[in-house]
């Protein structure tokens, strides 16, 4: 189920589609739905219709109709439409450019950061569920994936009118975490992460990494974890004071690269401690009522063959909880929102359960729309992350941004080695999330992708910096115009209408995105409008210009930089004036 059934349109592309449609209903009749679209490449027109439904419906050939709504196309001094030209079962449609540029243009001049905005949502609530990390460790480049992807959707949605409340889970107990305390009690010897000189999340991970790397030579741990678990789910006193500094630390360690990555922990916190022992209530409610069974073996499960899916184990033989457990509880916990739909942005390898998941809740009585943003696995050229072997080098979340802060930070030099070190920093960091965000948001979340660190900072090719690099040129060219006199826009080269046609368009690829739970939606976008700026950039002089084709001109940098800004910051990305 899509999240978004209606249409978003710019003014100008609304106004356009109203009157293609009008021409096309003169000759297949008013009550023909007609579809709409864009052209392969801008020279063949700036909309298409396709003729094949309509030659069906007609009992024409398909090329017929399209060359008889063509010549049906009178245009007026009213209309947008300059001119239609049918292209075998395509007729393709060109707008007027000064009708088209004075409503594109008054629109992304009155509406500023809010152009693309729209009320779709109308206050709905939205939930998204994204970064639930194990809180023994730092946060890799494959958490990075999960906050990007999250915080760039709920931005997305929100800007579409819906309230969006964006949640965590923290998997802060269970066995991953008692092995990180057996370490710490063994050989953490009272330090500190601050006497230790270390990041806290750090501090912490080394521990349970260093479990790992023990445990051939020390077998007696495997217990000692077992009995930590225990000790802990009975309220050991000690265990529970080793426990919450570990996690204290790991929480303010996450604090600090959350903050670096631009974002903060989401509004709504839930943790695994809290609700693990609520999530088993409901598996005993589901088991009186008859919901779920009890096998021979002594484990509880959801009998889902009749989904086509494989049963569900609930709750081991030994009565104790499974992720899937405490996800019962918050799914149920979520539904008091009365959600119009809960999103979760989880990793392919959680995709059965998931599936599992969304088929036992109405079994529960929980019917609320529920969808699985599921996201490819992150590597690095050097291979897959495996954190409890320790974090590769330039695998973990901070390592690579201070890789990537070091490499930006040689770039800005390079050109600007007379600035001062805090605004080198402060540029090189705003290129870092450009690079960093735009690289992982360029694709589709299903893909696995490889992040390569020195691709991402190319100033030239599909790169967040290149897009920065837009915004900055869009920025130089006004201060360098300083004020001018606005006048009625006249843009008529034809890099000035693909970028009129362009712009236009933002609003339908916001829209997009949100249906399709997708960012590169918006990626894609704000990389062809930098491309086609490029070409108006190198092509049209835009200072050299005089009069009203100085003041056209600027109006529509000024119109590229609002929009480019305005896309950057829906994928979390900052837009430097300068680079």
């Amino acid at each position: 189920m899509t999240i978004i059934e209606d249409k978003h349109f710019s003014r100008a592309e609304e106004a356009a589609r109203e009157q293609i449609t009008g021409f096309v209903q003169t000759v297949v009749g008013k009550t023909a739905a007609v579809i709409i679209d864009y052209p392969p490449e801008l020279q063949l027109g700036h909309f298409t219709v396709p003729c094949f439904t309509l030659g069906k419906a007609l009992g024409e050939p398909p090329a017929v109709v399209a060359g008889r709504i063509a010549a049906a196309v009178v245009p007026k001094t009213a209309t947008l439409i300059a001119r239609a030209q049918a292209a075998g079962p395509y007729v393709n449609f060109f707008v007027q450019p000064d009708a088209y540029a004075a409503l594109v243009l008054s629109q992304i001049g009155k509406e500023g950061d809010a152009y693309g905005s729209a009320n779709i949502g109308n206050g709905k609530t939205v939930l998204v569920e994204y970064f639930s990390p194990n809180t023994n460790k730092p946060l890799t480049v494959g958490h990075v994936r999960n906050v990007c992807l999250g915080f760039s959707l709920s931005q997305i949605l929100q800007t579409l009118g819906f309230e969006v409340i964006e949640n965590v889970i923290y998997n802060n107990r269970g066995i991953a975490i008692c092995k990180a305390i057996v370490a710490y009690r063994r050989w953490g010897e009272n330090l500190t992460p601050q006497s230790a000189g270390m990041k806290p999340d750090h501090f912490v991970g080394q521990f349970y990494v260093r479990f790992g790397a023990e445990l051939a030579a020390h077998p007696e741990l495997e217990p000692e974890v077992q009995e930590c678990l225990r000790q802990w789910e009975a309220g050991d006193r000690e265990v529970r004071r080793i426990w919450g500094q570990l996690n204290g630390w790991t929480m303010d360690g996450f604090t600090q690269t959350l903050h670096r990555l631009g974002v903060d922990h989401p509004k709504e916190q839930y943790f695994e401690n809290e609700i693990y022992q609520h999530g088993k209530e409901v598996v005993d409610e589901g088991l009186r009522r008859g919901v779920f069974r009890r096998h021979a073996e002594g484990y509880v499960y959801a009998p889902l063959e009749d989904h086509g899916l494989p049963d569900k184990i609930l709750l081991r033989s030994d009565g104790t909880s499974l992720y899937i457990t405490q996800d019962l509880y918050l799914a149920k916990l979520k539904g008091k929102h009365k959600p119009a739909h809960s999103i979760y942005v989880v990793a392919n390898e959680q995709d059965l359960a998931f599936r599992q998941l969304f088929a036992i809740m109405p079994m529960l009585g929980e019917s609320y729309p529920m969808h699985h943003l599921s996201y490819g696995m992150i590597r690095l050229p050097t291979g897959k992350i495996k954190s409890r072997q320790g974090i590769p080098p330039g695998a973990g979340a901070d390592e690579l941004l201070t890789l990537l802060d070091e490499l930006a930070a040689d770039e800005v030099r390079a050109r600007h080695g007379d600035l001062p070190a805090t605004e080198i920093a402060k540029r090189a960091h705003a290129i870092t999330l450009g690079a960093l965000k735009y690289y992982i948001l360029s694709v589709g979340a299903r893909t696995t992708m490889v992040f390569d660190p020195a691709k991402s900072l190319a100033f030239n090719g599909k790169t967040g910096p290149y897009l920065q690099y837009v915004h900055a040129r869009c920025c130089s060219l006004l201060e360098k115009a300083g004020k001018t006199r606005k006048t009625k826009p006249t843009l008529t080269e034809p890099l000035e209408q693909a970028l009129l046609v362009t712009l236009a368009r933002f609003p339908h690829a916001v829209q997009r995105a949100a249906t399709m739970y997708d960012p590169s939606v918006v990626s894609a976008y704000l990389y062809e409008l930098a491309q086609t700026f490029s070409s108006f950039y190198q092509e049209v002089p835009v200072l050299q210009a005089k009069g009203a084709q100085l003041s056209s001109r600027l109006q529509l940098v000024a119109a590229v930089k609002t929009v480019m800004a305005r896309g950057l910051s829906l994928l979390g990305i900052p837009a430097p004036d300068a680079m």
